[in-house]
């Protein structure tokens, strides 16, 4: 198995590779991309991983952040010793899908409402995914995971951006609408200024 997930890491590093050499770009309509660091994660190569994500952010820093690619980029830096840099991603993740973090902790999902600008944020996106992807984390990184999302900061976080969406899905085109996409944007690249934090 091992063998055969470093073959299919090599093959879309190479296939991203070749599609910048070429076009000086890289579209990967396919997600590939994503992919990457949680094989790395799957084969238990932290420093594999570590290098993805760091080449993902120079390469991709504008991108907005697939949820179990974030999920991995998260679970990587707690390996790697970087508790500071894992809990900001940690908070990034859970706006990337409000059901991913509860269904990693095996907990029942309770259904959201609210505006969705994306399938990711969906909760069969979280259900159907391959399971392997929610059985990297340990007992204790789950723990660690749990402390953090279920801390203040982070409650905060989740409830104002909760709040923004179901005022989206009522909210028609103009300048308060703005405001709040604005406002809901910020919060899923990590700007908690508007909480006074």
């Amino acid at each position: 198995m091992t063998k055969k997930i470093k073959a299919t890491i090599a093959r879309y590093r190479r296939l991203l590779n070749n599609e910048w050499k070429e076009h000086h770009f890289i579209s990967d309509g396919a997600g590939k991309r994503f992919m990457i660091g949680p094989l790395y994660l799957r084969i238990d190569d932290t420093k594999g991983a570590m290098a993805h994500y760091k080449w993902f952010e120079k390469m991709f820093d504008d991108d907005s952040g697939e949820p179990f690619h974030r999920m991995g980029w998260t679970l990587t830096l707690h390996r790697h010793g970087d508790n500071l840099g894992a809990e900001r991603m940690l908070l990034i993740a859970m706006l990337k899908n409000l059901y991913l973090f509860p269904i990693l902790f095996g907990e029942e999902p309770v259904p959201i409402e609210g505006w969705h600008g994306s399938n990711w944020e969906d909760l069969e996106y979280i259900t159907d995914a391959p399971k392997w992807m929610i059985n990297l984390w340990t007992d204790e990184e789950l723990s660690w995971a749990k402390g953090i999302y279920y801390g203040d900061q982070a409650v905060k976080i989740r409830d104002r951006y909760m709040t923004i969406n179901q005022f989206l899905e009522l909210e028609r085109p103009g300048e308060k609408r703005s405001m709040l996409v604005e406002e809901s944007m910020k919060l899923e690249r990590g700007d908690y200024r508007s909480l006074g934090n």
